[in-house]
């Protein structure tokens, strides 16, 4: 929908087509229609009136960490998920031989919380401890980009919408299981093997809060 906004067919202050037109348009449904208008509002793209319609506000839009805190959609969970799958592996691969006993204790300790929070069927915590538990890793790099960036995701994870109603024993066990497999590579300084369990950790956290249809 951006290349229709950034194209010569609307021009700033136009209204867009009401959601049925679009979801007609683009071949989709009104709900999908109504999360990507909604998505494109964060962006800075279009204003949302409330009885009145979506007008188009810039063809550039604006992305600042302060729009992306407030989203809330399947689409921010994908992309919040899909940043931590890109560099969580390699943090851990490239912290594996530089983590200092203190590190390695603050990174104990998110586990435990991490733990505490499966066990107790707690899936909006779940998700907030492991975010946490990279958040500690970057700290403990410290790389000031890659530590901005985790707060900012960590922030972010408050507005995680979770498709799942709660977690399966195979779940459950999985998902422990490969995270104190990861903190023990880290812990022993075995980089190759962290990254290896770090991508693992990663698919799993994706399929717990967006299962597959």
């Amino acid at each position: 929908m951006t290349a229709l906004l950034q194209g010569g067919s609307f021009s700033i202050g136009d209204r867009l087509p009401g959601e049925r037109r679009l979801a007609e348009m683009f071949q989709t449904s009104r709900n999908t229609i109504r999360e990507v208008l909604c998505n494109l509002e964060t962006m800075g793209y279009l204003e949302i009136r409330e009885k009145s319609g979506c007008y188009l506000k810039s063809k550039q839009g604006r992305i600042s960490w302060e729009m992306l805190r407030k989203r809330k959609s399947q689409t921010a969970n994908h992309q919040l998920i899909e940043t931590l799958m890109f560099f969580a592996p390699q943090l851990a691969k490239a912290e594996a031989l530089r983590l200092s006993p203190t590190d390695i204790a603050s990174l104990e300790k998110a586990t435990a919380k991490l733990g505490e929070a499966i066990v107790n069927f707690d899936l909006p915590m779940v998700s907030r401890q492991y975010i946490a538990f990279f958040l500690a890793l970057a700290e403990a790099s410290g790389n000031d980009y890659l530590i901005l960036l985790m707060k900012e995701l960590s922030v972010a994870s408050q507005n995680l919408e979770h498709a799942g109603t709660g977690l399966s024993e195979v779940q459950i066990d999985s998902l422990f299981a490969y995270h104190v497999e990861l903190f023990n590579a880290l812990k022993n300084g075995q980089p190759e093997q962290a990254e290896i369990l770090a991508e693992q950790c990663m698919r799993t956290f994706h399929q717990l809060v967006l299962p597959e249809n």
